[in-house]
């Protein structure tokens, strides 16, 4: 991890950042100044007499160096959810222009900066910021759950396995003569769909048994307490998702209390290579963090026409939009990231499904999906190629982010 802990970045944090040949040391120190809001680290890595300009809304404010450092009194308390990134850093000689993003969940701020290398340190010697406010940020999340709750039609995905999910979140139900498992439901507004999706199928929604979840987020288990008080199906979750699944999503390390939705509680807790049984089908569960703190991926064996392939419902791999480094509500997320990416490059999959329909191409399998033609979902190689693709992402976004080893 970049900063093994959030105590080691604050020793750090007590002292003016290390100077080398880098402009870096100062954008770090400006960094860790807005995460513990430490005003001393302002006048440090800031000249006395740099320009601190504020544009908005054709508003203008100006700062001394000692004005803007008196803003720094303490951290934030939504400091977890903060990411900065360096977006651009040019050096020519002595002089460095930065272009830095600090994307906090009310305001994304951008900053211009200008830096010079004096008496062998860097310094900041001005800095120009524009805010973009996001009053409209809920509007937006409703937008995009309406774009990805579109009707879908359900259909056979392979052996046993059915899609019952919308054309973006995805639900998968798993067969068996004694009852059947389902595999997230999707939002609570999407619940309808999911169940006349089963129902569609010529299967019925009282007969699901078991409903096991592949993470706490709203838009993939929203539905569980209203699907539990109808037919009675036992829930099934890590312990750590489960305990964001009790407290309806509030509190997670990203999204606080933005997402919340009714609280439900697990009948089961299910551990790394725990296996769950209906009428001898199996799945195995594989707890896969970082997208969330207890994410689970499932796998299964299924036959068709006479063959048995490795189907993996993998859960979400996506990283990259959160705070990974300084991050105290998830100081071992970076590892955890990479563990789950080192452990899933080294499974087997000949059938890779997703949260998400647009992670394993949902429509365009289904377009190619024609009686008598191989199956499209069937790609031993997808993968390999999913997760390279997300391990790609999240060092991008690492070594953007505001200290680098």
């Amino acid at each position: 991890m970049i900063i093994p802990t959030l105590i080691t970045a604050m020793v750090l944090s007590t002292g003016a950042p290390q100077s080398d040949d880098d402009p870096r040391a100062a954008i770090e120190g400006y960094f860790q100044a807005h995460a513990f809001g430490n005003g001393e680290l302002i006048k440090q890595v800031f000249t006395p007499d740099a320009r601190i300009m504020f544009i908005e809304g054709g508003q203008f404010r100006q700062w001394t160096t000692e004005d803007f450092a008196k803003r720094f009194q303490q951290p934030a308390s939504d400091e977890y959810r903060r990411v900065r990134r360096i977006e651009r850093l040019d050096v020519s000689g002595t002089v460095a222009s930065a272009v830095l993003t600090l994307n906090y969940p009310q305001v994304l701020f951008t900053d211009h900066m200008s830096l010079l290398k004096i008496e062998g340190q860097w310094k900041i010697v001005s800095k120009v910021f524009l805010a973009d406010r996001r009053d409209a940020g809920q509007e937006a999340i409703r937008e995009t759950l309406q774009d990805w709750s579109l009707s879908f039609e359900p259909r056979k995905i392979i052996g046993n396995v059915y899609y019952v999910g919308s054309n973006q979140i995805s639900s998968f139900l798993i067969v068996t003569p004694a009852g059947h498992i389902l595999l997230d439901t999707g939002h609570i507004k999407m619940l309808p769909q999911v169940e006349a999706n089963i129902e569609k199928l010529g299967f019925k929604v009282k007969d699901v048994k078991m409903l096991l979840n592949s993470h706490s987020h709203f838009d993939h288990c929203g539905g569980f307490a209203e699907f539990k008080r109808q037919t009675g199906a036992k829930v099934i979750a890590s312990k750590l998702d489960g305990d964001a699944m009790m407290r309806g999503g509030k509190g997670d390390f990203y999204w606080g209390d933005d997402l919340a939705y009714e609280p439900v509680t697990p009948d089961r807790i299910v551990s790394d290579g725990e296996r769950i049984e209906l009428d001898g089908v199996s799945l195995t569960a594989h707890v896969t963090p970082g997208h969330t703190k207890g994410c689970t991926s499932w796998s299964m064996r299924v036959n068709e026409e006479g063959k048995d392939y490795d189907v993996l419902f993998v859960c979400g791999l996506t990283a990259s939009l959160y705070k990974l480094t300084n991050n105290d509500q998830y100081p071992n997320i970076v590892e955890d990231v990479r563990s789950t990416l080192r452990s899933l490059r080294a499974t087997h999959a000949d059938v890779m499904l997703a949260p998400h329909g647009f992670y394993f191409d949902l429509e365009g399998k289904a377009s190619r999906q024609k009686a008598g033609a191989p199956n499209p979902f069937i790609d031993p190689s997808e993968l390999v190629r999913h997760v390279s693709e997300m391990e790609k992402e999240f060092e991008e976004a690492l070594q953007a982010q505001e200290r680098q080893r």
